[in-house]
């Protein structure tokens, strides 16, 4: 496609970057934005020039971590403007970066899923909303799958099969479907619970819904909720965590913990979880042998010799290692 306008330039880069697996809206909507600002302060194409990207970044009193996101963007940008021929001014790259220290994920002991789940299934009746016949079902989904919250809530009817016990995520991280196969007993529980919530059943109904089928349950609910049955379950909250995504940590932690356990060589069953959970590659799946290590040191006797170079030997106060 000859790239004569910002408008076919940013198209040309938006198809680059999917086609390379990244999902790239956020992005997108940054060059749109960019490309509109362009437009109407009347910059011509064929060219990206300072005052144009500096108007954009420092005329709409944006945080200073968000014109770091964009200018990422737009020297993205700049350089696939210049491999069609373009003049493009590129903002500077920083020559440093502030660490971000993040508290490690948080794992649910098998204590606290317990008590955990016995708040979300003893919540009362309410006429005014269906949390009690959702909930149970939708954050089962969530530990017993490992799947992420959008990914959840994203699932419509035609995706859940419970003759053959899977579940269809369609256009998950990196753009990607896949199928997610589930236990026996789950397929029937979400059977079930399309009966009783689903009273007239269109395929692209949304499975977990408020009210309306065509509208599935606002992220921001499922938080509230969240963190109201964490309360319930006398579980503290912290910056650190729990979070929904922690359910998610649970899943894999408990795979690699049963496994381990049973004596299967956690070499061969990686790929099988860094499939099942969506992930990109192993280095994310790899990660949950520190975190399994970490919550359940048993499992790192287990696994050292096999994964030594990802567990470490725990620290010794003098620095050296046990």
């Amino acid at each position: 496609m000859n790239a004569a306008t910002l408008a076919d330039l940013i198209v040309t880069l938006v198809a680059a970057r999917r086609a390379g697996g990244f999902r790239y809206d956020g992005q997108e909507r940054v060059l749109r934005q960019f490309a509109e600002h362009s437009r109407r302060e009347g910059y011509a194409d064929g060219s990206i020039i300072q005052e144009a990207v500096e108007g954009f970044l420092c005329d709409r009193h944006l945080k200073a971590s968000t014109i770091r996101r964009e200018e990422i963007v737009l020297r993205e940008l700049a350089e696939h403007a210049r491999q069609h021929g373009w003049q493009a001014w590129a903002p500077p790259t920083l020559t440093r970066v502030k660490a971000i220290h993040r508290p490690p994920p948080y794992v649910f002991s098998d204590e606290e899923i317990r008590r955990l789940f016995h708040a979300i299934d003893t919540q009362p009746l309410s006429e005014m909303s269906n949390r009690a016949l959702v909930d149970p079902v939708l954050f089962r989904v969530f530990y017993a799958t490992g799947m992420r919250l959008g990914e959840t809530l994203n699932l419509e009817l035609r995706d859940v099969d419970p003759v053959r016990a899977t579940l269809e995520v369609r256009d998950g991280k990196n753009r990607e479907n896949r199928l997610v196969p589930i236990t026996v007993r789950l397929a029937a529980t979400l059977e079930s619970f399309i009966a009783a919530a689903h009273p007239d059943p269109e395929p692209v109904h949304k499975l977990f819904h408020t009210g309306d089928p065509t509208k599935p349950v606002d992220k921001s609910t499922v938080y509230n909720r969240f963190r109201r049955y964490l309360a319930d379950a006398d579980i503290p909250h912290f910056p650190g965590g729990p979070h929904i995504h922690s359910l998610r940590h649970g899943f894999a932690v408990q795979n690699l913990r049963r496994w381990a356990s049973g004596g299967a060589d956690l070499a061969v069953m990686l790929p099988y979880l860094s499939a099942y959970m969506g992930h990109a590659d192993l280095r994310g799946t790899q990660y949950y042998l520190q975190l399994t290590a970490d919550a359940h040191p048993e499992v790192a006797a287990m696994t050292g010799t096999r994964f030594g170079y990802v567990i470490p030997a725990p620290i010794t106060p003098d620095g050296a290692e046990q």
